[in-house]
């Protein structure tokens, strides 16, 4: 009697582990489209973000049960439930910035505000602990002896490592697909820039006005029949797209369709803009004109949004170094992005 009710507890225990694990899954993806002002019923399971935070679900709950009908070693570890329970504190916390107004607006690291920095923060130690479960599961099923903890701790690292590096690469081989030019001119083609950092005293970085310089190109070859200039700005500096503004304007051309957009402060904002206030009219196409390595993570946001446009990239040059500093900075925020849409 008394075995058959200590099954039945262990059986009850596995469900709610793997009822738990289920809804952490699906809060993620209501959290995510939350963040990106959409609901789960724009949700598609063929986004690449969608399909990873899928998978290390399925392995977590495929190691429990594996576990379960082995040894019964997770269900009995103080271990497995501690960064479980870990797991849903940061998943609450980084939901719960979102939705909360946060004072870190005005703060600015690596040219992104406070209040994301923080929410992007709180979503990689979610992912984070979740990959240390995930590894003390996997120890229990391989029979690991000595330091499961540890292990699992150094493995998750390892592996947000790997992630990294793996993005990046992608990155170097999408970057390379990309066209400088529009395949067809029209007289509907809006060409975007997106905006980028102001140095100081208002004047615009490289990437801006390269950028710029690339809008100025396709306009006078007819690629593009208006040029629309946006980001807003940090504090003590014009907009971004003020300073793009009176960029085309000291270099004397004559372009008179340019109009701004001064409210966004990110990427995913500036797509959010041109899916609301340019792509309301079919007849529009969209040219969105960026750096190299900046685009691939500019495509990944529309497909999220179910959006098409073009891309062209500028023809910014960079040292080397510049380069791989730019790149690591965008594989990062690629695998923010795919992992929680921020």
């Amino acid at each position: 009697m008394v075995k058959k009710n200590t099954k039945n507890k262990s059986r009850v225990m596995l469900f709610l582990v793997i009822l738990l694990i289920t809804a952490d899954l699906v809060f993620l993806f209501f959290a995510k489209y939350h963040n990106q002002n959409l609901s789960l019923k724009d949700f598609n399971l063929k986004n690449l973000g969608n399909i990873i935070n899928l998978s290390f679900s399925l392995l977590l709950i495929f190691g429990v049960l594996l576990d379960y009908f082995r040894y019964k070693l997770s269900l009995k570890s103080k271990s497995f439930f501690t960064f479980l329970i870990l797991t849903q504190f940061f998943l609450v916390a980084a939901y719960l910035s979102i939705i909360i107004s946060l004072p870190f607006k005005g703060i600015y690291f690596l040219g992104q505000n406070g209040n994301r920095l923080l929410i992007a923060t709180l979503f990689t130690l979610f992912n984070f602990f979740n990959f240390v479960t995930i590894f003390i599961v996997w120890h229990f099923v391989l029979k690991t002896q000595n330091l499961i903890v540890l292990r699992s701790i150094l493995n998750a690292t390892v592996l947000m490592l790997i992630i990294l590096v793996t993005v990046f690469f992608y990155i170097l081989k999408k970057e390379t697909g990309y066209k400088d030019y529009v395949k067809k001119s029209g007289f509907n083609n809006i060409g975007v820039v997106l905006g980028a950092a102001v140095w100081s005293n208002n004047k615009p970085s490289p990437s801006l006005s390269a950028r710029v310089d690339k809008a100025i190109a396709l306009y006078e070859k007819g690629e593009i029949s208006e040029i629309y200039l946006t980001g807003s700005n940090a504090p003590g500096e014009l907009s971004e797209s003020e300073v793009a503004l009176n960029y085309i304007k000291s270099s004397g051309k004559n372009i008179p369709k340019i109009y701004l957009e001064k409210e966004t402060t990110s990427t995913i904002e500036q797509i959010e803009f041109v899916k609301k206030k340019l792509l309301t009219d079919p007849k529009n196409k969209i040219i969105i004109i960026s750096d190299r390595y900046h685009l691939v993570r500019v495509q990944e946001i529309g497909k999220f949004h179910n959006i098409n446009f073009r891309v062209v990239p500028s023809s910014l040059s960079q040292s080397f170094e510049a380069s791989i500093y730019s790149k690591i900075r965008e594989s990062l925020a690629l695998t923010v992005f795919w992992f929680c849409a921020v």
